[in-house]
């Protein structure tokens, strides 16, 4: 079932040429392998993933994997209404986007307070899919506080020795690099101060990497032990001390979830159009007047969904962003990625159980799959409970 959502964004002629012309390149290009998958690219073994290295520099051939950036770093140029329809569209038709470690949150990082030197060295990597990041925030006594961080950081000449652990690393298993936040100051006041951002080779002598295995079976995560890592001084993102501003922006760089919108939108098809092909069976899941509820209130959710992703997208647009708006994006997106895998899976019954790999799955094990994906993203880059905080305060402006 083609995209046709209540309301759509960039509603005009030029719009509509160019959402063909992706859908058409979609047909051509896109293997069935991708269609089916409900995982993050980033978390795939790697021989898939190195396969969605080749579709991504395919992608950015074509102006479309970083259709935003600017011509001089490998994007595409093109405003924020034409990013929004090719990121729903490659997201609703399966396209798998590796490195949005780097793309969504490091790139723009480094347009705001990178040096000439890393933009040149980095953009275009990232742009090619070259280089792929991990972000290396949490630690073992650091997630959701992450103020609470123990890396150190001391100056060496002109390099800074790096000594600690990072934990839940996404995409560490993966990435040749990682951007991490380290202390280069002991506390002394506001824990937030004293924090640096650096940008760190994962080949670096002295990193000990480790994978961490999810319940999907993948390893999604990684550990990194640092051992006296020497890190170039040029490597710093920002001046010294600055990294809990630079890391904030970092996390409030993308956040419209007008991927997984469009995401949500491709299941909620998969799963009415499989019903509708049920009616008249025994096990008829339309003849359930519960399912039929459930599914119309999902159908609204999904609409509003997309509708408020188009709203951050229009105000990032304008440069005029409320700054709540973000995290209540990130925060209904992440729950209505777990309630619509949660229906699909009560509905499609003891076949709802079953993953990918086994050859009973129904509509690919995308509901299985994808309801314990689901909990990553009430966890991970905020966690539902740091979203609510940050809607209270920066929103409603309650006291901390």
């Amino acid at each position: 079932m083609p995209l046709k959502p209540i309301v759509r964004f960039g509603d005009d002629p030029s719009i509509e040429e160019l959402r063909s012309a992706i859908r058409h390149w979609l047909a051509d290009n896109l293997t069935d392998e991708f269609r089916r998958t409900a995982a993050n690219p980033d978390y795939l073994p790697r021989d898939a993933h190195e396969r969605a290295v080749a579709f991504c520099k395919k992608l950015h051939a074509q102006g479309w994997f970083v259709p935003h950036w600017p011509a001089l770093y490998g994007g595409g140029g093109r405003d924020v209404v034409e990013q929004v329809v090719i990121r729903e569209e490659l997201a609703y038709g399966g396209a798998p986007l590796v490195n949005t470690n780097g793309v969504n949150m490091l790139a723009p990082v480094l347009f705001k307070y990178g040096t000439p030197e890393q933009k040149e060295e980095h953009l275009p990597a990232i742009a090619r899919s070259e280089r792929m990041w991990a972000q290396g925030y949490s630690e073992p006594e650091a997630g959701s506080d992450l103020a609470a961080l123990r890396m150190t950081a001391h100056r060496d000449g002109d390099y800074y020795v790096l000594d600690g652990q990072k934990t839940w690393t996404s995409n560490g298993v993966l990435a040749d690099w990682i951007f991490v936040l380290a202390r280069t100051a002991p506390v002394t006041g506001k824990r937030q101060e004293g924090i640096s951002f650096f940008l760190v080779d994962l080949d670096s002598p002295g990193i000990t990497r480790r994978p961490i295995r999810s319940m999907t079976g993948y390893p999604t995560f990684a550990e990194e032990f640092f051992d006296g890592v020497r890190v170039p001084a040029a490597n710093m993102v920002g001046a010294e001390g600055d990294g809990w501003r630079v890391g904030k922006a970092l996390l409030d760089a993308e956040r419209s979830n007008i991927t997984r919108a469009a995401q949500a939108q491709r299941y909620l098809d998969e799963l009415i159009d499989w019903c509708r092909s049920q009616r008249g069976a025994a096990s008829d899941p339309l003849a359930d007047p519960a399912h039929r509820i459930a599914l119309a209130r999902v159908v609204e959710r999904v609409e509003v969904g997309r509708a408020l992703s188009y709203r951050v997208a229009h105000q990032q647009a304008a440069g005029a962003l409320d700054p709540a708006l973000p995290s209540l994006s990130k925060l209904y997106h992440s729950e209505l990625t777990a309630e619509l895998r949660a229906l699909g899976a009560q509905i499609l019954g003891p076949a709802g159980e079953l993953l990918p790999a086994d050859p009973e799955a129904v509509l690919d094990g995308h509901f299985s799959e994808g309801l314990l994906l689901s909990l990553l993203h009430s966890i991970g880059g905020g966690t539902s409970e740091i979203q609510r905080d940050l809607i209270s305060t920066t929103g409603l402006g309650m006291p901390r």
